[in-house]
């Protein structure tokens, strides 16, 4: 049951091709192996002995009832389900894909919004593509890779599907916003980190020290307190700043602190527009700001905000 990847980046797991002989053989062995939900294992076998192979899947017919949702990987259920059961067309609806795992229940790992609409409905059965014996990271890779849902998952689903399955990268950012108190959430409210994209790249670039020494500066600044303190704008120009002061780092960032504990996102933006209006890039105008208030360039310009004790642009 080992997870491949092909040439065009699509997860495969080798449970998935079992044919239907193979697949009852496995959950006879799995089931041995265990003495706990017996009645469930019972039933389990019964629904996969019924099913009808097709190709290289197998479909059953489930009670919906039987059916599990693993929260640690699968995104929050939207307000759209209830849209879903209002306009449910059978013709319209793909099977549900499920998997039964070693404790002996069937967990659906793609599907769950239509599973939350069927029980509104108060439809008894739904039709199933079974696999079997995949682990719980291995269903979240898989749902990870899915994109052929009725609601596809954004980036911030699929983060939380490779934290589950061990993925290096998204991990190694859910590990680092631990370490400062940070959640990795889509909405820039206090205490979120809503730049998953950018931590990516700059992850990937093999530049995950610089990434920390921006959480750091942040966190010693005391901005974990303010909305939007680490969205993309924000980030991105301390990590330019970051790149451009290698040998100077920590220098940089208590200046940088120094002038962040006397201000706030919203003040920030609002001064590096009067003194660079020019730009429309705001990563570029907060940059060019930071920078002058590294290099001491803080005379006061018509219109920001602050008093004279603050570093002003």
């Amino acid at each position: 049951m080992k997870q491949k990847q092909n040439s065009k980046g699509n997860c495969k797991t080798e449970a998935c091709g079992m044919t239907k002989d193979q697949m009852i053989e496995e959950m006879r062995k799995i089931n041995e192996e265990c003495n706990d939900n017996f009645e469930e294992r019972k039933n389990a076998l019964k629904i996969l002995i019924g099913g009808i192979p097709v190709g290289n899947k197998v479909f059953v017919i489930v009670p919906v009832e039987d059916l599990h949702i693993d929260e640690s990987y699968q995104r929050p259920v939207h307000s759209h389900v209830k849209t879903i059961a209002q306009e449910w067309d059978d013709m319209k609806c793909d099977p549900l894909k499920i998997n039964y795992r070693k404790d002996g229940r069937l967990y659906v790992w793609d599907g769950q919004h239509r599973l939350v609409a069927l029980k509104i409905m108060g439809i008894d059965y739904v039709l199933c593509v079974i696999t079997m014996g995949l682990t719980q990271e291995q269903e979240a890779a898989l749902f990870g890779c899915q994109g052929n849902g009725i609601k596809k998952p954004d980036p911030y689903d699929i983060f939380k599907a490779n934290v589950c399955a061990g993925e290096k990268i998204d991990t190694a950012i859910r590990d680092m916003c631990d370490k400062f108190d940070l959640e990795v959430n889509r909405s820039k409210r206090a205490g979120n980190m809503s730049c998953l994209t950018l931590a990516r790249e700059i992850f990937g670039k093999g530049d995950a020290s610089y990434f920390e020494w921006v959480l750091d500066l942040l966190h010693k600044a005391k901005w974990n307190e303010f909305p939007q303190s680490h969205c993309h704008r924000v980030v991105n120009s301390l990590y330019e700043i970051r790149k451009s002061f290698e040998g100077e780092s920590d220098f940089i960032q208590r200046k940088l602190i120094t002038y962040l504990k006397k201000t706030t996102p919203d003040e920030l933006l609002i001064n590096s527009t009067v003194k660079y209006p020019q730009f429309k890039d705001d990563s570029k105008k907060l940059k060019l700001f930071l920078l002058d208030i590294i290099n001491g360039d803080n005379e006061p310009v018509d219109g920001t905000i602050g008093s004279i004790g603050r570093y002003i642009a």
